[in-house]
């Protein structure tokens, strides 16, 4: 199957459905735990998220481009863009905006790095999620 588009709106319009319709399939399948941990230091928050393997994971949309650390583990990625690739840790690597799709093939311990003072969760999470994603955690 191709993606055919004649501007980078019509791509992102294509693939936002696509991640949708996976998104509605994968909802109704068995959830699996992916533990969460948060740690602040001066000017920094990092997110680290424990993904099992053979879980298909399907991000939230970050508003803005951000470091990751993928520190162990193996995963085929498929960006906002639509570029597959296979991930192995350890790694450290500039993530666009955008919402990610991931399947894990070795069970991945992950961050997401952020440049911020900002401690209060709720906060973070409006500053750097697109919360009007109506299909997020079963809107």
């Amino acid at each position: 199957m191709s993606l055919v588009a004649n501007t980078s709106q019509e791509l992102d319009t294509i693939l936002s459905q696509r991640v949708d319709a996976l998104l509605a399939q994968v909802q109704v399948m068995p959830q699996v735990e992916c533990p969460e941990e948060n740690f602040f230091g001066p000017n920094v928050y990092i997110k680290q998220v424990t993904m099992p393997a053979g879980a298909v994971i399907i991000g939230k949309t970050h508003k803005i481009d951000h470091l990751c650390s993928m520190v162990s583990g193996r995963m085929i990625l498929v960006d906002s863009n639509g570029d597959k690739k296979e991930l192995v840790a350890p790694m450290t690597f500039m993530a666009p905006k955008g919402r990610k799709v991931a399947y894990i093939v070795e069970t991945v311990v992950f961050q997401n790095i952020f440049s911020t003072d900002e401690t209060n969760l709720e906060k973070l999470e409006n500053m750097i999620i697109d919360n009007s994603d109506s299909l997020l955690e079963g809107k």
